[in-house]
């Protein structure tokens, strides 16, 4: 049975829990849109909060023959896939003086429940994009890892520059890479994930196509009395993925571009260079693929392009090089990349995953009928995943120049 948070706060236990539902959904359009498969069963205890599937690799062909022959046989290729479900959220503290001063006595839950709603969405949010269980063990793989090297990876061996759309020619040239970048897919994509400064970018784009709208979300309300409304385009909506819990730090950050040249032309010896604080050394004449194994050992899931040379187009901003030995690489940068998903939410496509019978959501209030001068409040999501059925349900256009 499939689920969105819409429909889970349907099936809420207490009284408060689905205004805490609602939270989650004003704070992020890609949670509120999610389909989240009920399909694993937590036994023994929460040791296989394992969700295996087959993700589609290949579509299917067909042909014409002749008479009194065969087809040639054309199978569709797909590769195991599994994920672990996570749980995150947050624990807040109130002391119980707070709790017995008029107004206040609500506020400050209400306001720490508030920020704990916004945190766990943005963690949600960042484990979807970049989540790698080789780095967190207690996450799960993203959209940056599952589509590093697929085919519908676009854009990855140079740079689209949006950094100035003040010409139409240059938004309709932008325009045409978009339509491009969305052809990838095997359907409409839901939405298109980004970070501020890439929507803002599209906004531009597509504000004179008459295809972009902003519609109302049923039944979610504002701050202001004001229904909560979605940019869309075509359809496709917006979802601006935020900054990382607990900093300013954007999920889809903006990065360098940075390029790494032997000088070498003869001879025999190692390149030897620093990323990230971490020694790589390969050999003067490694190709793209050697460049590529090499790097992404220190830091996985960027691009490396050239043959002699490697072009590091997927990485964070912070990532830097230091020549070590000082007669092997030669470095230059660009700067102001980023990245735009999409995706096509449905359970043959992308969508959530989560329990059989569980809640998406749960919440505990501080109870202040107890002896004990402060209190503990919690919010939490999950157990939860995300999986991707088919490579052509989602996609990433890299290299994008906004500024």
């Amino acid at each position: 049975m499939a689920v969105t948070l819409a429909e889970a706060k349907l099936n809420a236990q207490t009284d408060y829990d689905p205004m805490v539902i609602d939270e989650f959904r004003k704070e992020s359009a890609m949670l509120d849109s999610l389909v989240f498969d009920q399909a694993v069963n937590p036994s023994g205890g929460g040791a296989t909060l394992t969700y295996g599937y087959r993700r589609q690799a290949t579509q299917a062909t067909a042909d014409t023959r002749a008479i009194n022959s065969e087809y040639t046989p054309g199978n569709v290729t797909s590769t195991p896939v599994s994920v672990n479900l996570a749980v995150m959220g947050g624990s807040f503290e109130v002391d119980r003086v707070l709790s017995t001063v008029g107004p206040a006595a609500s506020g400050a839950v209400t306001y720490n429940l508030n920020q704990k709603i916004k945190a766990t969405t943005t963690r949600f949010s960042d484990e979807v994009i970049n989540g790698n269980v080789a780095a967190d063990a207690n996450g799960f793989d993203g959209l940056n890892k599952a589509l590093f090297g697929s085919s519908t990876e676009y854009g990855a061996s140079a740079v689209t520059d949006w950094s100035a759309l003040d010409t139409t020619e240059k938004r309709l040239a932008a325009l045409d890479s978009m339509d491009s970048f969305l052809s990838l897919l095997d359907g409409t994509p839901t939405l298109l994930l980004g970070n501020s400064k890439a929507l803002g970018k599209i906004r531009s784009i597509v504000r004179g196509t008459g295809m972009y709208v902003r519609n109302p979300v049923d039944g979610l309300l504002g701050a202001n009395g004001r229904p909560i409304s979605r940019e869309e385009y075509g359809g496709i909506v917006f979802a601006d993925m935020g900054e990382k819990a607990g900093s300013t730090n954007l999920i889809i950050p903006v990065r360098k571009q940075l390029s790494l040249v032997p000088t070498v032309t003869a001879g025999s010896g190692n390149i030897t260079f620093k990323l990230n604080g971490v020694t790589v050394t390969l050999a003067y004449n490694a190709n793209a693929a050697a460049w590529q194994a090499a790097i992404d050992a220190v830091l996985p899931g960027g691009t490396v392009s050239g043959s002699t040379s490697a072009t590091l187009v997927a990485y964070p901003v912070g990532t830097v090089a230091t020549i070590t030995d000082g007669v092997g690489v030669s470095a230059r940068s660009a700067s102001g990349l980023t990245d735009i998903y999409a995706v096509r939410i449905g359970l043959d496509g992308f969508h959530g995953v989560t329990t059989i019978g569980g809640q998406l959501v749960q919440t505990w209030l501080p109870d202040f009928s107890t002896a004990g001068a402060v209190k503990k409040g919690e919010v939490e999501l999950g157990p939860v995943a995300v999986a991707l059925k088919a490579t052509k349900a989602a996609a990433v256009f890299r290299a994008i120049k906004v500024q």
